[in-house]
Order: structure tokens, then C-alpha cells, then sequence
């Protein structure tokens, strides 16, 4: 029964919004479109003095355009509160994971660190998307993002080392991590910058998916606590780290694919108008989710067994890489599009 609420829930997480329905006739619009110029339409002005003894149109043309207030740059100290947050949020789980093999390993501590490590994904990715409105806050997220995971990526090379797993394991965890710190952090810069040069400066819509995913994810945090962090719950905890993962991934995957790219929801979800490239990355896209929720059905068990959630992890990894170089190149290609488009206009 958890598992088709989990299943519904997530159907409901991706699932894009619906648009606005047109005027259903020429009649109908233009009685709407008269509704609304008779109550402030072009001549209310005249009608509606303001105390001071200017109009309304006199008294609009001394405002500031909407477009003058969404282009209007918010100083980085507005977000002071959610950075010093992070900062300490960020410094924990690295006291965690330093703790969990410095001197000994300790895998209790370790699985603590692991179940709260996507929700610090979580929360560098919320740093840098919900502050678009702040140019200023870009390169702070950037620095948090590569700082951290750079630390993540050689103590957790020295904790697999600490365990008594191969030297190759090890150096793999390195790299890979290394990996996301590099690219993952040009790609979320990338898409912060093309939202504030699309004027998408009002995340509300795209955040607050993200926040349903974080409370998702502190949701089966407080559940795999709750069930034990002992030595022989290594693999639950790690199938359900694995669906936490794939849940971030997979709205980072989306906002790159339909927000920054413009791919059509609709026409790409009823009559497959996609590119090659875009249909292998929503395909990888749904593939995390998918081997995510299979990460989840082992998660929910008390001894899943190690090869199926070892296979299960390998496959997510596989599938949000080849999603990841997807996406850049999609995200690279709109880019240029975009910036062409800008030097075009400007000649003209």
C-alpha cells in the first residue's frame, strides 16, 4: 500500500502543469477582453484620481515597469540566513563523515551521514535555484558546491579504504565524485544563468517541486533511522539513499530538459517530437526514476540482498551519467541558440 502511494505521489511530482484553457469563441474573447477594459482598461485613468491630484496614467508612467522589477538585481545578503544555513548544514555532514573513519570506521555514524547526504544535495541545488533573482549568490553556490563535494569525494575514498574494500574502489569513488563536483556544478551554473537570462527570475513554480522532493527525502531519512543504522543495515540504507538520489537528479534532468531547453511537454509526450539526443535524455531520466523506485521496494526491506542493491546502484549511476552528457549538450545547444538570437537582434 506504501508503495502505490509512493508510486502516485511521484507520478504527481513530475507530472508538468496545465496550461490555461484558450476562449472558446472570437465572441467570447473580445466580451473578456471588454470585461477588463471596462475596469482597467486604457480610459480608467480618467475615472480613478489619485489623493496627490495625478492620474493613474501619470502615476504608472512614474513607476517602475514590470519588467523593471523582475530585472531588478537582489543584493546576496537578502539570502544571508538560507546561506549560513547550508554552510552549517554542510560543515555536519562532513563532521559525520570524518568522524565515521577518522581514527576507526564506524559504520553506524557512517550510515547516519548517508542518510542525510542527498538532503545536503538537496539543499546546495535549493541554494542555487531559489536565489536566481541574485546574481551576487551564483558564485557562492558554486563555491559550496565544489568545496563540499570535493571533501565527500576523498573521505569517502578513505572510507571505503577504512572498511577494508579495494584500493580500485576507492579511487572510483574519487573520480566519480570529483566528476559531479566539476560538471554537475558547470551544469547547475549553466541553468541558473539561462533561467535569469529567460527572465525566470520567479522559481516558485520549479521550487516547489523541490521542496515536495526534500520533504520526500527527509521523509525515508527518518524512516531508515528509525529502522536501524546498525553494521547489518548497510545495503537498506544505501538502497534508500539511492532512491533519494534519483529523485534530485531526475527534477535537475527536467528543469534543464523543458525549462532551460524549451523541449514541449506536450508534443513530446503525445506525438514523440523529440531530437535523438533529447529522447535518449528523457529516456535515461526515466530510467533513474524508475531503477529509483526498484531502489525504494529493496529499501523497504529488513535484509535486501547486496548483489540486487549493488545492481540497482550501478544501473542509476550508469543512467544518470549518460543522462547528465545528454543534458549538457542540450542545454549547450539552446545556449548558443539563445546568444545567437542576442547578437542577431542586437546587429538589427
Amino acid at each position: 500500500m506504501y508503495s502505490i502511494v509512493t508510486v502516485l505521489g511521484l507520478v504527481g511530482l513530475y507530472w508538468p502543469p496545465a496550461r490555461a484553457a484558450p476562449c472558446g469563441s472570437a465572441a467570447e474573447c473580445h466580451l473578456m477582453r471588454s470585461s477588463d477594459d471596462l475596469c482597467c482598461g486604457q480610459n480608467s485613468h480618467k475615472m480613478l484620481p489619485f489623493d496627490d491630484g495625478g492620474t493613474d496614467l501619470e502615476q504608472q508612467q512614474k513607476q517602475p515597469s514590470e519588467a523593471d522589477q523582475a530585472t531588478e538585481d537582489v543584493p546576496a545578503s537578502e539570502y544571508a540566513r538560507l546561506q549560513w544555513f547550508l554552510v552549517a548544514w554542510l560543515v555536519g555532514d562532513c563532521a559525520l563523515l570524518t568522524w565515521s573513519n577518522v581514527p576507526t570506521h564506524r559504520v553506524e555514524v557512517y550510515n547516519v551521514e548517508a542518510l542525510i547526504f542527498p538532503i545536503s544535495i538537496s539543499l546546495c541545488i535549493l541554494y542555487a535555484f531559489a536565489t536566481i533573482d541574485s546574481s551576487a549568490v551564483g558564485k557562492r553556490a558554486a563555491v559550496c558546491w565544489v568545496i563540499w563535494w570535493v571533501y565527500q569525494a576523498v573521505f569517502t575514498a578513505i572510507s571505503q579504504w577504512a572498511a577494508g574494500k579495494s584500493f580500485l574502489r576507492g579511487v572510483v569513488y574519487l573520480i566519480y565524485f570529483a566528476f559531479i563536483a566539476v560538471a554537475y556544478g558547470w551544469l547547475i551554473n549553466v541553468l541558473r544563468s539561462e533561467l535569469r537570462a529567460l527572465g525566470s527570475l520567479d522559481t516558485t513554480r520549479i521550487t516547489t517541486k523541490l521542496y515536495e522532493i526534500m520533504g520526500f527525502q527527509a521523509a525515508m531519512a527518518v524512516i531508515g533511522a528509525t529502522q536501524g543504522v546498525g553494521p547489518k543495515a548497510f545495503y537498506r540504507v544505501s538502497a534508500t539513499v539511492a532512491f533519494s538520489m534519483s529523485l534530485i537528479y531526475a527534477w535537475l534532468f527536467s528543469v534543464a530538459i523543458f525549462e532551460v531547453a524549451g523541449v514541449d511537454t506536450h508534443a513530446a509526450m503525445t506525438k514523440l517530437r523529440l531530437s535523438p539526443l533529447e529522447a535518449v535524455a528523457l529516456t535515461c531520466t526515466g530510467l533513474l526514476v524508475l531503477l529509483g523506485l526498484a531502489s525504494y521496494m529493496l529499501a523497504e526491506q529488513a535484509q535486501p540482498k547486496k548483489q540486487f542493491v549493488m545492481a540497482a546502484g550501478d544501473a542509476s549511476i550508469a543512467s544518470m551519467t549518460l543522462a547528465y552528457f545528454c543534458t549538457a549538450r542540450i542545454v549547450w545547444v539552446a545556449r548558443r541558440r539563445r546568444l545567437a538570437k542576442v547578437a542577431t537582434s542586437s546587429i538589427s
